[in-house]
């Protein structure tokens, strides 16, 4: 999904989300199973994706059952969305402090409505920390089943 102007920020691997998250939504059978699956991996609710993608939740609700397709204008925006929330989760775990700064950047590389970046921070950074507390109770878990 990179454009032909250079990418000054963003990190390759950044470039390899997009593009593999791409190819799953485009080439599904139904677009709308690999939405819901990145929307729940995300821990959002429909509300939440439609607020991001400037949509009302029964408009996500049709695309995540198949009835209606998402126009390649949603995808795109989808796509780069995705990207910086799994960006802002890299973040989180490499660093207890967040890189505003590095986040805005990418934002722009990536040619995404800025405005939207304290939305996208506040998701990645729930379902980040609510990966890691499962993580951590797990842990425990089994600590004390020996």
């Amino acid at each position: 999904m990179a454009d032909s102007k250079p990418m000054l920020h963003t990190p390759d691997w950044i470039i390899s989300f997009e593009r593999e998250a791409a190819g799953e939504v485009i080439l599904a059978q139904n677009s709308g199973d690999v939405i819901r699956e990145y929307r729940k991996r995300y821990g959002m609710s429909q509300e939440q994706l439609g607020e991001l993608m400037d949509l009302r939740r029964e408009s996500i609700l049709r695309i995540e059952n198949g009835n209606v397709t998402p126009t390649f204008d949603f995808v795109k925006t989808f796509i780069k969305a995705m990207a910086l929330i799994e960006a802002t989760r890299v973040e989180r775990a490499q660093h207890k402090e967040i890189d505003l700064y590095l986040l805005e950047n990418i934002a722009k590389d990536l040619d995404f409505n800025r405005e939207k970046l304290p939305f996208i921070i506040k998701v990645a950074v729930e379902s980040y920390d609510k990966k890691l507390m499962k993580i951590q109770k797990s842990l425990k878990e089994k600590k004390y089943d020996r």
